[in-house]
């Protein structure tokens, strides 16, 4: 995390964590001191990784498209994969930083009984605040009485030390500290997709559905095309996407050309036209009016934020 970001305090860019020499889980400790003049701020960048912060020592700010958390000691912010962040350290400062690639539930021997809770969740397909930040922010009060701190705490030993089967018990850490934020948002309210009833091969189609629409949707995709990808009847589809994802095949699709929308606004110089067309909106007007709506923001404020923090970090 320090690598890339600490370097570029100009601008806004994509941090690629899928090197050959990183591994499906990262767990590092940041510090930043006035003693050793130690980075303030990490711009605005965004990865495929979710991220779990947890702090130690000090406080700092993390700044998202629409909301901003101050993250204390004992307090821990869960970032979701590809969500535009960042930070802002009130020096002195520490904190573990946890990142893992969502696919590793993918590729797990427990493909069924994990796939059909993080397919929801890596889409913010959870009922609260729908189409805003799905980042989930937890008080150092309401962790006094878990284990996370410590599963947090051995996920870096274990990635320090790299004795043999680390990667096992990294996995293990990180299934534990998702499996309690899911059961937290069921407790808080915030119900993901009950797919218990969903046969593996189903949500396989799935995965295969939600592949194509993230390498075409800046094309027309179309509910009868997503059908026979899937082998399945258009009103059966359409029934069956919702039922696993929690929202309409169309909602999901604009939530993905959001997305990549804003990864445009924070990374490139492109216009706000030039960038509604390159993501599959059909008129620049439609594109800022749903940007509006879902970010609560537009697109051409999002900039000016940029641009501004920019010139606060020189």
């Amino acid at each position: 995390m320090q690598s890339e970001t600490s370097t570029q305090a100009s601008s806004a860019l994509y941090e690629n964590l899928h090197r050959a020499d990183l591994q499906p889980v990262i767990v590092a400790r940041p510090s930043y001191s006035q003693e050793f003049n130690r980075c303030r701020e990490i711009p605005t960048h965004y990865h495929e990784y979710i991220e779990i912060i947890y702090g130690l020592k000090g406080s700092f700010s993390v700044h998202l498209t629409n909301r901003s958390f101050e993250v204390n000691e004992g307090d821990m912010l869960l970032i979701n994969a590809n969500e535009a962040h960042a930070f802002r350290h009130n020096l002195p400062c520490e904190y573990y930083c946890l990142q893992f690639d969502p696919s590793i539930v993918f590729s797990s021997p427990l493909f069924m009984t994990g796939a059909k809770y993080i397919l929801p969740f890596v889409s913010s397909n959870a009922s609260q605040n729908k189409g805003s930040s799905f980042s989930l922010f937890v008080t150092k009060e309401k962790l006094d009485h878990t284990d996370l701190p410590s599963l947090i705490e051995d996920a870096y030993k274990e990635y320090q030390a790299k004795k043999i089967g680390y990667q096992m018990a990294l996995r293990s850490d990180v299934y534990r500290i998702f499996l309690w934020y899911l059961r937290n948002m069921e407790k808080e309210g915030i119900t993901l997709c009950k797919t218990d009833n969903i046969r593996e091969e189903d949500i396989l189609r799935l995965k295969s559905a939600l592949d194509y629409i993230q390498v075409n949707y800046m094309h027309p995709v179309q509910v009868e095309s997503m059908a026979k990808i899937c082998n399945m009847s258009y009103s059966y589809f359409s029934r069956f996407f919702r039922h696993c994802m929690g929202q309409t095949f169309s909602d999901y699709l604009l939530y993905v050309r959001l997305m990549e929308a804003e990864k445009l606004l924070i990374t490139t110089s492109r216009s706000i036209s030039q960038i509604a067309l390159d993501t599959g909106f059909s008129t620049s007007s439609y594109f800022i009016t749903q940007f509006k709506k879902h970010r609560h923001i537009t697109p051409k404020q999002l900039k000016q934020q940029l641009a501004k923090n920019a010139l606060n970090e020189i």
